[in-house]
């Protein structure tokens, strides 16, 4: 009984963990939170499109690409868009994804990160 309560245990931590675990697509979005509009467009280009809804801006970057299926030879087509959510004063006040060809490790996610975000103020917040 004390080692089933033990695995348990340890399945519902280790759950826990992974639950709260953020993607590395949410954690880049916070480096971007506050800043301007024009920063992120100067690292990432200039976006695909630009929505105008109730006193904020909706600026949408899409990266399409391909991949191979594991086990296979056949590819799909993949994409990725981001969204920047900025309000009246150009200031970024949410970041989103979706697609099944954004990065997932956040290494390969550094080149969207915010060049300019001190970590270190998120280091000492904790």
């Amino acid at each position: 009984m004390k080692k089933f309560l033990l695995t348990a245990s340890i399945l519902i931590m280790t759950g826990m963990i992974v639950y709260s675990s953020e993607h590395p697509m949410d954690l880049m979005f916070k480096t971007w939170i506050g800043s301007p509009v024009k920063s992120a467009i100067r690292l990432w280009g200039d976006p695909s499109d630009i929505d105008y809804k109730r006193g904020q801006r909706e600026y949408k970057w899409v990266t399409t690409g391909t991949r191979f299926i594991p086990g296979t030879m056949f590819e799909e087509r993949t994409q990725c868009e981001r969204k920047l959510i900025v309000d009246v004063k150009g200031k970024i006040v949410y970041g989103s994804f979706s697609g099944n060809g954004c990065p997932f490790t956040r290494e390969s996610v550094k080149h969207w990160n915010n060049p300019d975000y001190d970590y270190m103020q998120d280091v000492l917040n904790y």
